[in-house]
């Protein structure tokens, strides 16, 4: 169950309890058992670890170095060039010239 900060209208007293979400129902004063309580409104509790957070972890700037070493670029070669590149040329012996 979520915690929620309340305040006592009495009392003053401010004061840290779990309620289901949704719920209408507020609790008692913890210091004087009033039931004229409020709930405050305070930031989420939620921490952002490791990388990936901030703008320089998922863009690659100019002086950002990425740990993995750069993929090696392949030369461009058409599939019809890489052909006729891997066999040697062929000759036809019936064939001379007149």
């Amino acid at each position: 169950m979520p915690r929620f900060d309340f305040r006592c209208r009495k009392c003053q007293t401010t004061f840290e309890e779990s309620v289901p979400f949704g719920s209408k129902k507020l609790p008692k004063c913890s210091a004087c058992g009033s039931k004229m309580t409020e709930k405050l409104i305070s930031p989420p509790a939620v921490h952002f670890k490791g990388s990936g957070w901030y703008k320089t972890d998922s863009r690659g700037s100019p002086g950002f170095k990425s740990e993995t070493p750069p993929k090696e670029e392949k030369a461009k070669v058409k599939p019809e060039e890489a052909k006729k590149e891997a066999k040697p040329a062929e000759t036809k012996k019936d064939a001379q010239p007149k």
